[in-house]
């Protein structure tokens, strides 16, 4: 009875059964244990570093400088015209002629002003003795003394009536009211003018004017006095100081009006040229970012983001003072700092990054020669 019990082959299979059962049990139980020591390490989640482009700036004295375009414009300006009606009989000057204040530069027809300035000249006289002969008679007591008002009142009026005709007279002639060159001559001899009529422009070139205008943002840095380079499309450049900075911005624009004056003796300066304005300021303290760089915060400051001494990610709020085509220049980075120039869209304040140079990032986009 034994023996079958102990039967090499009902031992096996208990053995076996055993064995199943430890191992199934040891599954069960080591599934609610937490894995430790590196097994845990390996499997812990990983935070990934942006990369990102970054360039060195440097503060340094900034020379800065606004550029206006700007029309030249005459600064005296006046017209010739005639002061009364009639025919224009002879005209002395014509285009490109130099005259000066007060040169008679034409002249109009009679119409009878000097027939005027007689009849007026033999009333004066006749007045006149007049008055002497019954001066004479008061004086002597055989004429009342109380006429001789009336008779200095004949004198006075006939002596206005004569004023009045030579000043008639005196618009015969056509002068220029200043100096300059005669620019433009639209009558010809035999036209009839009445009082008003342009009968030649005057404009003098010494000073000539460069007029433009400048944003609210650029007037402030702007002086009465402050000097200026103007060039042109030909020809050197010229010296000149501002002399005017308007106070009321135009309507359409909100531009503000900027005149400077430049010294033009030989006319070499024409009226009406294209050019442009160069306007030196005050050197300042300043750095040159990508204008691609600049980013606004969350509160909407302007700013760039610059990777920190611990390589985090930081804002710094800038203000730009001088505008260029790809860059600009900016005041509020301090010390060298390593500006985010490809990347700063992709990360926040205390963000931890990897800084690349811009110029590494520049050769790897070149394509192969």
């Amino acid at each position: 009875m034994a023996s079958a019990i102990f039967k090499p082959s009902r031992i096996v299979a208990i053995a076996v059964v055993g064995a199943a059962a430890l191992w199934i049990g040891s599954g069960v139980m080591g599934s609610n244990e937490e894995p430790v020591g590196d097994q845990a390490a390996a499997e812990a989640p990983t935070i990934p570093i942006q990369k990102v482009a970054v360039a060195t700036a440097n503060p340094q004295k900034h020379e800065r400088v606004i550029l206006v375009s700007c029309v030249t414009e005459a600064d005296h300006r006046a017209i010739a015209a005639a002061r009364g009606g009639g025919v224009l009989v002879d005209l002395l000057v014509s285009a490109g002629d130099a005259v000066r204040s007060g040169d008679t530069i034409g002249q109009i027809s009679d119409e009878g002003r000097e027939a005027a300035v007689k009849q007026a000249e033999a009333l004066v006289a006749q007045r006149q003795a007049e008055y002497e002969a019954n001066k004479k008679l008061i004086d002597q007591g055989t004429a009342p003394r109380n006429s001789l008002p009336a008779l200095e009142a004949a004198v006075a009026a006939a002596d206005a009536v004569l004023a009045s005709a030579r000043a008639e007279a005196e618009k015969l002639a056509i002068k220029s009211p200043i100096d300059g060159v005669v620019d433009s001559v639209p009558l010809q001899v035999g036209q009839a003018v009445k009082d008003g009529t342009e009968v030649a422009e005057i404009i003098d070139p010494d000073p000539m004017l460069a007029v433009g205008a400048v944003s609210e943002f650029r007037r402030g840095s702007l002086r009465i006095g402050q000097k200026v380079t103007v060039r042109f499309v030909e020809g050197p450049p010229v010296d000149g100081r501002i002399n005017f900075v308007g106070l009321s911005a135009e309507a359409a624009t909100r531009t503000y009006k900027v005149e400077a004056t430049m010294m033009n003796p030989d006319a070499a300066i024409a009226d009406g040229l294209t050019c442009e304005m160069s306007i030196s300021l005050e050197p300042i303290e300043a750095v040159s970012v990508p204008r691609s760089s600049l980013v606004f915060s969350d509160a909407g400051e302007l700013g760039v983001r610059i990777v920190d001494a611990n390589d985090k990610a930081r804002f710094v709020a800038i203000e730009i003072v001088d505008d260029q085509q790809a860059s600009v220049w900016v005041t509020g980075i301090e010390g060298p700092a390593r500006v985010i120039v490809v990347g700063q869209d992709f990360v926040k304040d205390g963000d931890p990054v990897e800084a690349v140079s811009g110029a590494d990032v520049a050769e790897r986009a070149e394509p192969a020669a």
